[in-house]
């Protein structure tokens, strides 16, 4: 018990010197987490460039066959999250990824015929 003991000291005080640990599992980094602040690692940590867009605020229906609401319901209990996020995250993917493609297709230029 002691070697336990021991070996679980050695990694705070690795943790402790500034190092975020790597993680072989969720409920591995759950656990460090759960004994430690983000604040012990302030050097570690980078600034990052994030855009926080405003809340949504518009809504719309869509009716889907019965089938395909099971399934949407039965991939978003798999991932552990609602439908209904699930359906948003996919629609704006889409559309995200539509916009992309969109852009560069206005940069093409147009085909000339021989």
């Amino acid at each position: 018990m002691a070697r336990e003991q021991g070996g679980s000291l050695m990694r705070t005080a690795t943790a402790r010197k500034g190092r975020i640990p790597k993680f072989r599992s969720d409920q591995e980094e759950r656990d460090f987490w759960a004994r430690h602040s983000v604040e012990e690692f302030a050097e570690d940590l980078q600034d990052l460039d994030v855009a926080i867009r405003p809340p949504r605020t518009e809504q719309i229906a869509v009716r889907l066959y019965k089938e395909d609401l099971q399934a949407l319901r039965s991939l978003a209990a798999q991932r552990g999250i609602g439908h209904t996020t699930l359906a948003r995250s996919v629609l704006e993917g889409w559309l995200a990824q539509s916009r992309g493609k969109s852009r560069a297709v206005r940069r093409r230029q147009p085909r000339r015929s021989a």
